[in-house]
């Protein structure tokens, strides 16, 4: 069995037969490249077994430095030598066919080479008839990769704006086939992977988006199996005195939704969220959709200080922190986002202005995109606390463990309402069953006492 290179595409589809040969068919720049590149460095990495690129386009150099900056490390292979790469020269028509035949044959039949990668077949079957290719990729390519029982994978080329090419007959002889497109809605990419084709494999999702991430490559978004999520329990839980008087027991993958509909909702529960982490050790993600993290750094280091507590212990437990501009990404490339930070694992991700998501993107997406995000933060144990301001929906609550709503009461004072979406059983007691109010000069008092 081959592995495919992508952690979720895998236990979608759960790798390549041996002897099996695959198609990977795209429009320019959409990432077909990339995720051949992927597969093949993931078999040659972790399998331990020989592969070959062969290129009738980009030279070694470029081609080797672009995959590095997806943390595709074949220079590293190369060195190794368990992989190499092969540059064509352009031969016009058959004499193309014959010389990438002779590469291959060497290559795979002779110095034992189990996966290979041609990038792109497009010339190979030009230079054919209809007749001639379907004999060519029949009895010579897929008998070849049979005999071997290895993995070859053809990259082909489709245009701007269409869904299928002539291939040949290509996509009929192929064990999987997968079809990458790029779409272009409001100014923004959104790009798509569809497995078309995947012999021996039931295949639930068809259409599957996907970005492409630094140092990762093709990353598919794929909505969590639910079987796969844990149970919110106690333990392993975060807690300090204040969050126990404001949120009661944090298990690890809670998420907790912060609206402030008619009051502030950052700077008290901020403090509270901080003394946690510091309390517990725990590391933070800070990810803002309305200020820069050059901003979110001040306010950390001024809410440090009100504390009590040494800025530079706390700029240790920030794992990571960002500003995301949402006019400039889909709503798909920003989920993609949001997922690269928990692959992080820090054991608290803080969302700040999600508002900021629906003025640019449509609410049914935004919704659903973060429901699979708090699935997908719950697989991996890390909690999510969710600041927004002057929105509150029921689909907010698919996502919700935790709903605390800040709410001026009938004299101006600023009270927290904190339920629990759906109550969680600790030591035998349900928790979360009735909600807590707590009004702000509480909050403030505990803070002083920490």
């Amino acid at each position: 069995m081959f592995g495919i290179g992508e952690d979720n595409l895998e236990m979608l589809l759960k790798g390549f037969d041996e002897g099996s040969m695959v198609l990977i068919l795209g429009h320019p720049g959409a990432g077909k490249t990339t995720f051949a590149a992927k597969i093949l460095y993931r078999n040659c990495r972790s399998g331990g077994v020989k592969c070959v690129y062969v290129s009738l386009a980009e030279d070694r150099d470029k081609f080797l430095r672009y995959m590095g900056r997806f943390g595709i490390d074949l220079d590293t292979l190369e060195r190794k030598g368990i992989f190499e790469f092969i540059h064509m020269p352009t031969f016009a028509g058959k004499d193309l066919v014959e010389s990438v035949t002779s590469v291959l044959s060497a290559k795979i039949v002779s110095e034992g080479f189990r996966v290979a990668v041609v990038d792109s077949v497009t010339p190979l079957l030009n230079a054919l008839t209809t007749d001639e290719a379907r004999s060519y990729l029949h009895a010579t390519l897929y008998n070849l990769v049979r005999s071997s029982q290895g993995l070859l994978i053809l990259v082909a080329d489709l245009p701007y704006g269409k869904e299928t090419v002539d291939l040949r007959g290509l996509e009929f002889i192929a064990d999987a086939v997968f079809v990458f497109k790029t779409r272009v809605e409001r100014g923004l990419i959104t790009r798509f992977m569809e497995v078309r084709k995947f012999r021996g494999r039931r295949i639930p999702i068809v259409e599957i988006p996907f970005t492409i991430a630094e140092d990762e490559g093709v990353k598919i978004i794929l909505p969590p199996p639910l079987e796969e999520i844990p149970v919110l329990t106690e333990k392993p839980a975060m807690k300090s005195p204040c969050s126990e008087l404001l949120w009661g027991p944090m298990p690890r993958g809670t998420y907790i939704g912060v609206v402030g509909k008619d009051a502030p909702v950052f700077y008290t529960t901020f403090k509270v969220l901080l003394d946690l982490a510091l309390k517990s050790n725990a590391y933070l993600a800070l990810l803002s959709f309305r200020m820069p993290s050059s901003e979110m750094k001040r306010l950390v280091h001024h809410i440090a200080q009100s504390l009590g507590q040494d800025i530079k212990s706390v700029e240790e437990l920030i794992k990571f922190e960002q500003g995301v501009n949402p006019s400039i990404y889909s709503c798909y490339e920003v989920m993609g986002i949001l997922r690269q930070v928990i692959d992080r694992d820090p054991d608290i991700l803080l969302l700040h202005g999600t508002e900021m998501l629906y003025l640019y993107h449509p609410s049914r997406y935004i919704d659903r995109g973060l429901r699979d995000l708090a699935l997908y933060a719950r697989r991996k144990g890390t909690s999510i606390v969710e600041f927004v301001s002057g929105l509150f929906s029921k689909k907010q609550l698919a996502r919700y463990s935790m709903i605390h709503l800040i709410n001026l009461d009938e004299h101006s004072k600023v009270v927290h309402t904190v339920y629990r979406h759906v109550p969680i059983i600790v030591n035998g007691k349900i928790v979360g069953a009735e909600p807590r109010r707590i009004y702000e000069e509480e909050l403030l008092k505990c803070i002083k006492q920490m």
